[in-house]
């Protein structure tokens, strides 16, 4: 007894500790986007920065712990969520517990209080470093649809455009000289446009007439001759999803036979952008096997090394060096951009005279001119456009500085938590088709979005992606009825990227069945397994991760697997075992042990066929807000005890065809915003299966795409449904009853995107605004 007082007193001082914790958490905050300016120019603000950040991490998931303690054996697993972002009284927390369960909130008093000591020291040192705390950057206004033009890609660059049009429809003249494919290469630096000249030039009509195959390959850092095999034959065969992943096993040997039979007797252009290495072996493998296309056909290279054109086979006379472009043309691409919508602006001749200041800043890159003008687009006063002018950011001794500069003048533009949606997208690949839908609900998981569950998280997520957009850090858009579904980021804007996160973020390549993480500054990974591989049984150094992004061969989540991650990674907020366009069968069970992972905001398990159930233990992470099953063909329930999971607000089950039914208490779910693939009764509404009626309980429900089960409806339950704020409904019915049964019954709004689907998997409607592929 007298050992549970002296625990009872610690847990009693936590309350205040928690507190304080939490003032601490603001406090930081609040200078954060100060330090990470400074850090440019000061290595003691970085170090001082670095430390911050470790301990701020360490902080979040010390509150975040604490927190769901409370909720968890405090306000029990019915009504948890309603004490969300609260710290319950500290007698009320006591009043419920035996004394024997205060072991574990031991640790975590004990925690929190080291971590304030830790902090404590750190805000000491912000007034040596002169940090100040910032405003809220006002968020800018959506930009005009016209704004995703590349009006850079069609400025000065007419004579150049003209002379690779020429030389790819031209005669073939070396034929003669035993050299049957041509290969011309465009060389210059990073920011030029090189890949956006090679693809205005693919986009010709006179090419596409004139060539039977067209094919574009990122070849990026390292030139990995089987990579770019299959990407050929995924262009050249028109292959996705799981038929393309089905190549990993080939060997290469495989693959260069089946782009010979593919290219054989044909005439086509294969562009192979952003070549890096000077690997002329590696290249030389491939390149006989493109011999065998018909006369006529052509190679067209972008990188930045002269010698790598050498190397790619190209002579003098079919080496086009791409220029810097004039301050004229820079002028002219940041103008077009900056004064959109602004004809009528009464200082429009004196924000000229500074912008042509400015263009010059450009030294001649259209990705600077864009970047700029994008920047300044949101700015109408001589004062703000002086700003950047004059800015420090110009001295800086950056690397890549030509770009750099007029990329960071941007990004310190950015509320601080619209520069964490950016950074994060560093964590995939180079050349990485980004679809909104997935990488907004990352977003959510890391917190970006904030955490009223009351919210519209969703739309502060499609708000901070405007203005990424607005800023230019995004391109090469999918446009749908004026969605913007997938996206890219520019290969020097992920260099940028890469360049301001450092080491927070990692890309591993698993290699044995056992992971080692280098640095203990590693928040988000991104694990690549061999299709031959396994996922590693055992991982070291990944205590603190936040973020796991797997890319995997089939049935390599053993569940051996899973729960040594499991185990092992307990401060994991999210878990994405399903890369868009990845493998099938990812994942055969899932242990019970996922229910440890109390961080855990977005788990998704798509495309694992062979999964059959889900254990009742993830209805134990209460703060889980995205649930993602698409395509489990083989999934036949769901865990009874999902009406636990108060904090979810996407739940996705399309293509889940054994899915026989609903639970009930999915009804209690009443933060959901999206609920795609919900199975509902119309002919009854019992204790057992979700009905039509109970999505009256949903309130917040904006997107529904749903299979109405049932040979008749029971309209006086279905009115109940109450759909005032649903913005999308798409109805797949599995029975008897129809369309217009169900539109007299539900009454769907009249301003509201409303159909019917012919087929199980609910394939939206016209335009996705999710990406939901």
């Amino acid at each position: 007894i007298d050992k549970a007082k002296k625990e009872v007193k610690l847990l009693v001082g936590v309350e205040e500790e928690v507190e304080k914790l939490e003032r601490n958490l603001d406090l930081v905050l609040s200078v954060l986007a100060d330090a990470e300016e400074k850090k440019t120019t000061d290595q003691l603000v970085k170090k001082w920065l670095d430390r911050l950040k470790e301990a701020a991490y360490d902080m979040e998931d010390a509150l975040d712990e604490w927190k769901t303690r409370v909720e968890l054996e405090v306000k029990g697993t019915e009504n948890a969520a309603h004490c969300q972002g609260k710290v319950l009284l500290l007698c009320n927390f006591l009043s419920c517990f035996s004394f024997r369960r205060l072991s574990s909130r031991h640790e975590v008093a004990v925690n929190i209080k080291e971590i304030n000591r830790r902090i404590d020291e750190i805000v000491k040192e912000k007034d040596k470093y002169q940090l100040e705390s910032r405003k809220s950057i006002e968020l800018p206004k959506r930009p005009e649809s016209s704004s995703f033009v590349d009006v850079s890609k069609l400025c000065g660059r007419d004579g150049v455009k003209r002379e690779i049009l020429s030389f790819l429809l031209g005669g073939n003249s070396e034929v003669e000289a035993g050299k049957l494919i041509q290969t011309i290469s465009i060389v210059g630096m990073g920011g030029l446009g090189k890949t956006a000249l090679a693809q205005l030039v693919c986009n010709h009509p006179d090419v596409k007439q004139h060539f039977e195959s067209v094919v574009c390959v990122c070849v990026s850092d390292s030139f990995d001759e089987k990579r770019v095999a299959k990407a050929i034959i995924q262009g050249l065969e028109n292959l996705s999803g799981s038929a393309a992943y089905g190549l990993e096993s080939d060997p290469l040997e495989v693959l260069l036979k089946r782009i010979s039979r593919s290219i054989e007797g044909k005439r086509y252009l294969l562009v192979l952008d952003d070549v890096w290495a000077n690997e002329g072996e590696r290249w030389d493998s491939l390149k006989v096997t493109f011999n065998l296309g018909a006369a006529g056909s052509k190679i067209l290279v972008t990188t930045r090394d002269l010698n790598v054109a050498s190397m790619m086979g190209s002579s003098d006379s079919q080496i086009i060096p791409l220029e810097k472009l004039g301050d004229v043309e820079c002028w002219s691409i940041l103008r077009e951009i900056a004064f959109r919508g602004k004809d009528k602006m009464k200082s429009r001749e004196d924000l000229e005279e500074i912008g042509r200041k400015i263009a010059k800043r450009c030294k001649g890159l259209p990705l600077a001119a864009k970047v700029l003008g994008s920047l300044l687009q949101s700015k109408s006063t001589k004062g703000e456009w002086l700003t950047i002018l004059d800015s420090e950011i110009w001295k800086l001794n950056l690397a890549q500085k030509e770009i750099f500069a007029p990329l960071l003048l941007s990004y310190y533009d950015l509320p601080y938590p619209v520069r964490q949606c950016f950074l994060y997208c560093v964590l995939f690949p180079k050349d990485f088709v980004y679809w909104y839908h997935h990488i907004a609900s990352h977003w959510l998981a890391q917190g970006f979005l904030g955490s009223d569950p009351n919210a519209d998280l969703e739309l502060v997520g499609l708000e901070y992606f405007n203005i990424l957009v607005a800023h230019s850090f995004f391109q090469d858009f999918g446009i749908r009825s004026g969605f913007i579904f997938y996206f890219k980021m520019h290969d020097v804007v992920h260099d940028f990227g890469k360049y301001l996160a450092e080491n927070e973020f990692a890309l591993e390549d698993v290699q044995s069945d056992h992971l080692s993480i280098n640095s203990t500054k590693h928040r988000h990974l991104l694990v690549m397994v061999d299709k031959r591989m396994t996922f590693p049984t055992s991982i070291s150094g990944a205590e603190k991760l936040r973020t796991l992004v797997t890319y995997t061969g089939s049935d390599a989540l053993t569940c051996d697997a899973l729960r040594s991650l499991f185990n092992q990674c307990r401060r994991l907020r999210l878990l994405d075992f399903n890369w868009p366009d990845g493998p099938d069968h990812l994942c055969n069970e899932v242990p019970k042990e996922v229910g440890k992972l109390m961080h855990l905001r977005y788990i998704n398990l798509a495309n694992s066929r062979k999964l059959e159930r889900l254990p009742e233990e993830l209805c134990n992470i209460l703060n889980l807000e995205c649930l993602e099953l698409k395509g489990c063909q083989n999934l036949r329930h769901l865990p009874e005890s999902m009406g636990k999971l108060l904090n979810l607000r996407l739940l996705l089950t399309m293509g889940c065809s054994a899915l026989t039914h609903y639970p009930k208490d999915i009804r209690k779910l009443t933060s959901l915003r999206t609920l795609i693939g919900v199975i509902a009764r119309a002919d009854r509404n019992d204790d057992k299966e979700f009905s039509l009626a109970d999505l009256g309980n949903l309130k917040h429900l904006c997107i529904i795409r749903m299979k109405v089960m049932g040979n008749s409806i029971d309209k006086d339950e279905a009115r109940k449904a109450e759909l005032q704020n649903v913005q999308e409904l798409l109805i797949y019915l599995a029975g008897e009853v129809q369309e217009g049964d169900i539109i007299e019954a539900l009454h769907p709004p009249s301003d509201i995107r409303f159909g019917f689907s012919n087929n199980y998997w609910l394939d939206p409607m016209g335009s996705d605004p999710f990406g939901l592929k």
